[in-house]
């Protein structure tokens, strides 16, 4: 008969669903203590510091950025312990992002750096609000351009290596045939050099 409940017919809960919905529970349920009076957030860890270089220069001396990044950790290194060091390179404020271990040091990194002098440029420094996003991906138009100045560059490259070699292989055929000239065929130096 249609519309009676058969519940063979029943579909079953799988075992994936089941162990989602104990995880879904298991975090409602979950102590967790609530945060404590002046206690600060994770952000306030967090330190950006702006001006630090222009886009272009990056674009012209990569192997500045680790040099950038070392020295950067250097100098917060001074207050405390340094988690990580971002670049930005293609910002065009020249952002830094700097980790630290704990919201005081950054205080301590915020009041070293606000407005020191780095390679000309005046920075400024202060916590990360939590939300920005300081990222910015390359266009399709600016990823072929550099993929097309590395295919120059390596080109560029093997032409002077390819240079370097035949350079090598005259030079060792020009001194190959003044030792011939120099040492004649019939006397005692030429026959033991050829035994």
């Amino acid at each position: 008969m249609r519309g009676e409940y058969n519940p063979a017919l029943k579909p079953k809960r799988k075992k994936k669903d089941k162990e989602k919905l104990q995880k879904i529970k298991e975090k409602l349920f979950d102590w967790r203590p609530d945060k404590m009076r002046g206690e600060r957030s994770k952000n306030e860890k967090t330190v950006i510091i702006k001006n630090l270089f222009t886009p272009e220069l990056f674009e012209k001396e990569v192997e500045l950025i680790l040099e950038y990044q070392n020295s950067l950790r250097e100098e917060c290194s001074k207050c405390g312990m340094v988690r990580k060091v971002v670049i930005y390179d293609r910002h065009p404020e020249g952002i830094a992002q700097i980790n630290m271990s704990t919201p005081e040091e950054a205080d301590m990194v915020i009041q070293m750096m606000q407005g020191r002098y780095f390679g000309q440029r005046q920075l400024s420094a202060d916590h990360w609000d939590g939300k920005t996003k300081y990222k910015i991906d390359e266009s399709a138009a600016e990823a072929q351009e550099r993929l097309s100045k590395w295919d120059e560059y390596l080109a560029a490259e093997d032409a002077a290596k390819e240079e370097a070699e035949d350079a090598a292989k005259e030079e060792a055929e020009e001194a190959a045939k003044e030792k011939a000239e120099e040492a004649p065929s019939g006397s005692p130096q030429a026959a033991q050099e050829t035994a």
